[in-house]
C-alpha cells in the first residue's frame, strides 16, 4: 500500500483514531478527542477526509476543532447516523460531561457499498453493519485493512444496549458481511488491539461456530 497507518488512542474512553498518511494528505478515521494531539502528528499535512464509523461522542468529539482547522476536509458518515452529530441524546455526550452538537451538515452521506477515493487514487468500500448503532459502518481498504469501529473487536463485539442498538442486527452484520472476508484481512477496531478476520472467525466467542 502507498500509505502508512498510525493508531492514536484518544478521548475519554481511549478510542482508536486512525491516521492514514499519504504523500501530501491525511485521511482520518474516528477523531474521538484530543484534537491537539491529532494536529501535532500531522506534520503539516492537510486532512482530506474525516470518516466516522458511527456517531457516538467518543468517536466524533474532536470533529469541530479539526473542521475549523481544515475547513475543506470532507466529513463522511452513514446517512442514518447524521442525526447523531447534532443530538446529544443520540451521541451520548452527556455521559462524558459534554453537550456535543455539530452544527454543520456532513459533506458526504454514505450507504452500504459506497466507495471513497483515497488520496493515492485507491478506493475504500463502506460496509453498513447496523447493530451497535443503526448506521454503524466498517471501512474496507483494498483487501488488507478493515476498520470496524465499534462493530467488531478482538475476541469481542460492540455493545447493543445503547439507544438504537440491536444484538440480532449486530451479530448478523458480523457473520454475514465481515466473516465472509478473507482470513488475512487485518481488523482495526475502534477500541483495544487489532486482530484479523481469521482470528475472529476461530476465537471470537460471540461468533465462532
Amino acid at each position: 500500500m502507498s500509505f502508512d497507518v498510525r493508531v492514536m488512542p484518544v478521548g475519554p474512553v481511549t478510542t482508536n483514531c486512525y491516521v492514514l498518511f499519504f504523500s501530501e494528505q491525511v485521511f482520518l478515521i474516528d477523531p474521538g478527542g484530543d484534537p491537539g494531539h491529532i494536529l501535532a502528528i500531522l506534520g503539516g499535512k492537510q486532512i482530506s477526509t474525516i470518516l466516522l464509523t458511527h456517531g457516538h461522542y467518543d468517536h466524533i468529539g474532536a470533529l469541530p476543532q479539526l473542521k475549523r482547522e481544515f475547513p475543506r476536509a470532507v466529513v463522511a458518515i452513514h446517512r442514518m447516523e447524521e442525526p447523531f452529530l447534532s443530538d446529544p441524546a443520540l451521541n451520548l455526550s452527556g455521559l462524558f460531561d459534554a453537550d456535543f452538537s455539530y452544527p454543520l451538515v456532513p459533506e458526504c452521506l454514505l450507504d452500504d457499498g459506497s466507495e471513497i477515493l483515497l488520496p493515492d487514487l485507491s478506493k475504500g468500500r463502506v460496509i453498513h453493519t447496523p447493530g451497535h448503532t443503526p448506521g454503524s459502518i466498517c471501512f474496507l481498504v483494498g483487501e488488507s485493512l478493515l476498520f470496524t469501529g465499534d462493530t467488531l473487536f478482538r475476541e469481542s463485539v460492540g455493545r447493543c444496549d445503547l439507544p438504537g442498538g440491536n444484538e440480532r442486527q449486530l451479530l448478523a452484520s458480523i457473520k454475514e458481511k465481515l466473516m465472509v472476508l478473507p482470513d488475512e484481512i487485518r481488523v482495526l477496531p475502534g477500541h483495544m488491539d487489532e486482530s484479523t478476520i481469521g482470528h475472529e472467525r476461530l476465537s471470537n466467542p460471540f461468533i465462532a461456530e
